[in-house]
């Protein structure tokens, strides 16, 4: 029988990415970097006129030789992957910086004096599969400040250039950058939230201005772990299930787990969402979180499930019946461990099944839904606030329909006032002095969240009804000049510090 080799045509590189979005992109660099070895990392958006125009991740790992910074940009390669190793196809730095960038640039070193750099353009990989091979003394150049921004004589710095990022103006630009950020600190801080609390990896992610060849301050990735509950739903759980999958070399262990019913913060809300969007299987590798919620068609997503959630941390036992896609963001089930897995029980006395499982969780759903009383309907906050408080606002309260939402902005007025409340305009205003502390200098429409909402919960009811009476306004003047107290103190506090 004839045989051909048939080479693949570069134009496929157009394809790369795809389902990438920023957050699963940048995931993507930080799985290399923990296989690397790295215990810091820094994300880095850069700005210039106005308009983010660049992405670097840098990071304190091994760094790279020669061959190997070949073999890294090298589309699918295939390398001998370690049992630890987050990274699985070959990939993953091509698709991940293809998927945002026009550009990919790699500077790196292995910390012994020697630096290598390399650069791929999309258009010329679509071309001839060709990389560009740079100047070592550029590449030290260009490595430098990142090495010291993490603190090490080796590592390896990731450059996306030529962005599709947004066009936007000054203050989209702002609100974009903030969202971006928040997003990619919420999504990071879920993937890596084991690593990020054992202090295995700290994470930062900060804003470099070109124009002033400067850095804002960095935010740090705070661990948000999806089953980090204090307290449980009901007693006996979470439980362990075992699942036995036929011809399977060993059994797959499930940890289920029933959220307390009122739970409101991160660990349920995720992505600052409704945390009934995240009932479903959390999978793990390498304490890398690979899934985050969904039934994998074991059974159905229901309302009614919300507070079911299931942990997998058996890589080993799993990995044979299951397919994953290149941005790591999507896993199927084979038949055969959908079957296990929905007839999944305790090796205890109870012999509680999956299915028993499920309906525990609905019961307890459905006892607290009974036991809650009517929440009093708030009027809906509008600009000003961040979005992911106001969805969260709208989740847990009803809002009110015979009421024009409330905006907060800022404004100038006299030093010693600090807010001001306008019934007509439907706004609450915050002095504008007091901008630059409250938010460390970087300002956007959704800024000062935390004070804003505090401010909003303040104010709220004082938007009711048609006119405010002289108890209304002694209120207004009380707030007023208390939060002014407070605020001058925390100068007087900073000037100390």
């Amino acid at each position: 029988m004839e045989r051909r080799v048939l080479e693949p045509d570069p134009g496929l590189v157009k394809s790369l990415g795809m389902h990438h979005t920023l957050e699963s992109a940048v995931a993507d660099l930080v799985d290399n970097s923990v296989d690397a070895g790295a215990a810091r990392v820094v994300v880095r958006f850069e700005v210039e006129g106005g308009q983010p125009v660049a992405l670097t991740v840098v990071d304190d790992g091994r760094g790279m030789d020669e061959h190997q910074a070949d073999e890294a940009m090298r589309l699918g390669r295939q390398r001998d992957y370690a049992s630890s190793d987050q990274g699985h196809f070959g990939i993953g730095l091509k698709a991940a910086s293809f998927s945002h960038a026009d550009t990919l640039a790699v500077y790196t070193s292995p910390g012994d004096g020697a630096f290598h750099g390399r650069r791929l353009r999309k258009a010329e990989v679509q071309r001839d599969y060709s990389c560009d091979v740079l100047d070592p003394a550029v590449v030290e150049g260009e490595l430098a400040g990142g090495l010291r921004r993490v603190d090490a004589c080796r590592g390896t710095c990731v450059r996306w250039s030529d962005t599709r990022f947004p066009r936007i103006n000054d203050l989209d630009e702002r609100d974009w950058l903030a969202e971006s950020r928040s997003r990619l600190r919420m999504h990071l801080g879920l993937l890596y939230h084991r690593m990020l609390a054992d202090g295995r990896l700290r994470v930062e992610v900060e804003v470099y201005d070109r124009d002033v060849e400067e850095a804002g301050p960095p935010e740090r990735v705070a661990p948000v772990d999806p089953l980090g509950f204090a307290a449980t739903a009901v007693a006996g759980y979470p439980r362990e299930l075992v699942a036995t999958v036929a011809g399977a070399e060993r059994p797959l262990r499930l940890e289920c787990h029933v959220v307390p019913p009122k739970s409101s913060g991160p660990s349920f809300r995720l992505y600052g969402r409704d945390g009934r969007e995240f009932q479903g299987f959390y999978i793990y590798r390498n304490d890398r979180l690979l899934q985050v919620g969904g039934w994998n068609d074991v059974i159905t997503v229901d309302k009614t499930r919300a507070l079911a959630r299931v942990m997998i941390d058996d890589w080993a036992a799993v990995a044979p019946h299951i397919r994953m896609n290149p941005e790591k963001s999507g896993i199927v089930f084979s038949h055969e461990l959908s079957l296990a897995v929905a007839g999944a029980s305790a090796v205890d006395e109870d012999g509680v099944t999956f299915e028993r499982y499920v309906k525990r969780a609905e019961e307890v759903l459905a006892e607290s839904r009974k036991r809650r009383s009517t929440r009093r309907p708030v009027i809906e906050p509008s600009r000003g606030l961040h979005k992911d408080v106001r969805r969260v606002i709208s989740a847990e309260v009803p809002l009110r329909t015979d009421e024009d939402p409330i905006e907060i902005r800022w404004r100038r007025m006299p030093a010693d006032r600090f807010l001001e409340l306008d019934r007509e305009e439907r706004t609450v205003f915050l002095n504008q002095f007091y901008r630059p502390m409250l938010t460390g200098g970087r300002t956007g429409l959704s800024d000062a969240p935390l004070v804003k909402t505090l401010v909003f919960l303040l104010t709220e009811e004082h938007f009711r009804g048609h006119h405010w009476g002289p108890r209304d306004k002694d209120l207004i003047e009380i707030w007023d000049a208390v939060l002014g107290a407070a605020v001058q103190a925390e100068y007087g506090y900073r000037d100390q510090v």
